[in-house]
């Protein structure tokens, strides 16, 4: 049996961390014993973790609040003087004298950092990149000294993008002759559907859904000056915007100040969130930048017609336009793609029939041979 270490920061509600969930559910725990190291534990998909694997924290709040505040300020205190000494032991003392046939940080950023410091304890390394590191470089509070971020990704045996566009966009940012690979998440499309009828959404009006962390980069206060648009034009429509995060008031308030709280709604975090999707008559994505939207493969299982702002992950997923609706990062451009598919009937019916041909490209079973691949080659 062989031993995997997947190191990730936290168990929020975001897509990579979706998407590692996923990945779990489906590993052969008779081939392989898995280890998950939270660099936070915290998050709303730690319930979800399978059973099998043993999991590890290096800050948590098991032993008290103080105390584990205590830890994340040192935490934050030595990453931001770019000494890793303390952070080398706190690792090394989680994993005690485990050795593992492959180490895998499932994600950019603090993962990646400790993934680096305890690399020797694995026969290989390997790192994940969820997004377009080059458009959006979010990591680099990570990594305070000149060129240490890409060190680290130079000592990996192998990179994984979950984009062949997040891969390109690497290469723009850093020159490193390693192997990389591109596979897509798990996307289990026959989960997706059987999952809809747990709970019956209906809706009286057309509706148009948003889901992803309520956070910069997600871009919602576009839609909800989108929303003011098509209230000033004289439609009448339902936006529904699923997930939580740091930027929850400060979009109420915009909603407040644009006179559109009537029509845009908060529903928080749903788990699943497939009856609402499914619902739904659009799924927009108004993101700045993205690697590959996880809730864009969902809208595709479930046959529901994209528009999406143009990212290295949307323009893949959507076939630069074949499959789905682009658009560019202003407010009119993504009033005018929603408008296309909420005046135009016809077109809406075709992206429907578009999007389920498009969800064939995800399949659980090859997705994981590629991933045990990696781990044994």
């Amino acid at each position: 049996m062989k031993n995997v270490l997947f190191i990730i920061g936290g168990l929020h509600g975001g897509g990579a961390e979706k998407a590692l969930v996923e990945l779990l559910a489906n590993f052969d725990y008779e081939r392989y014993h898995v280890t998950l190291c939270v660099v936070y534990y915290s998050g709303i998909y730690m319930s979800q973790i399978p059973e099998p694997v043993e999991v590890i924290y290096l800050y948590g709040e098991k032993r008290g609040y103080l105390r584990d505040s205590l830890k994340r300020k040192s935490f934050r205190y030595f990453l931001k003087k770019g000494s890793t000494t303390l952070l080398r032991w706190r690792i090394l003392y989680k994993i005690r004298e485990k050795k593992f046939d492959a180490i895998i940080s499932y994600i950019e950023g603090n993962a990646l950092l400790f993934h680096n410091l305890i690399r020797h304890r694995a026969k290989k390394n390997i790192t994940w990149v969820h997004c377009d590191l080059y458009n959006y470089h979010w990591t680099t509070n990570f990594f305070k000294l000149p060129g240490y971020e890409k060190s680290c990704y130079m000592n990996m045996d192998e990179i994984v993008f979950v984009s062949r566009n997040a891969m390109g966009a690497f290469d723009k940012l850093y020159d490193i002759d390693i192997p990389k690979h591109c596979i897509y998440n798990i996307v289990d499309v026959e989960k997706i559907r059987r999952l809809v009828s747990q709970k019956e959404v209906l809706h009286s009006v057309f509706t148009i859904i948003a889901i992803g962390s309520l956070i910069d980069v997600k871009g919602f206060d576009r839609l909800v000056r989108v929303a003011k648009m098509f209230k000033d034009n004289g439609y009448t429509l339902s936006f529904q915007i699923l997930g939580i995060g740091d930027n929850k008031d400060s979009l109420l308030a915009l909603c407040d100040s644009l006179g559109v709280s009537d029509c845009v709604s908060f529903l928080g975090f749903q788990n699943p969130p497939y009856p609402y999707l499914a619902a739904a008559d659009v799924l927009v994505s108004t993101s700045v930048s993205e690697g590959l939207p996880f809730v864009i493969c969902e809208a595709l299982a479930l046959g529901i017609p994209v528009v999406a702002t143009r990212t290295a992950g949307s323009v893949e997923l959507l076939d630069d336009g074949k499959y789905g609706v682009l658009t560019g990062h202003d407010d009119v451009s993504i009033y005018e793609g929603l408008k296309t598919l909420v005046d135009n009937q016809q077109l809406h019916d075709d992206f429907k029939l578009k999007a389920k041909e498009r969800s064939k490209i995800f399949d659980v079973k090859q997705t994981m041979q590629k991933v045990y691949h990696l781990i044994e080659n």
